[in-house]
């Protein structure tokens, strides 16, 4: 699995992750104030907002950030994912896509 960050920096990302301000494209977080956001109290946010609209610098970061196990948890709990996101994470995580939910927006 780790030939997906071949073609990122991944040093700058790990600085960027342990760092105090928030390490994830601001993009995603269009809808919020970005110095609001706690990214142990809005983990679920997080974690949804960017397997669904991140870029692969963002899920490296989510990876370093969280655990698989609650990344894993978060995924079977959501229901704001899409189904290209659940494929991918199906097969990534190595999660049934039945213990996945479509939210009912894309269906």
């Amino acid at each position: 699995m780790e030939m997906y960050f071949k073609f990122i920096d991944a040093q700058s990302l790990l600085k960027k992750a342990k760092a105090k301000k928030f390490p994830f494209s601001q993009y995603l977080f269009w809808d919020a104030a970005i110095e609001k956001i706690d990214v142990q109290k809005n983990k679920r946010y997080i974690i949804e907002r960017v397997l669904t609209r991140g870029f692969l610098e963002d899920f490296y970061t989510l990876l370093q950030i969280y655990s698989t196990e609650e990344i894993v948890e978060t995924l079977k709990k959501s229901k704001e994912l899409d189904s290209k996101t659940i494929h991918f994470c199906s097969y990534y995580f190595n999660i049934p896509k039945s213990e996945m939910h479509v939210s009912s927006f894309y269906r």
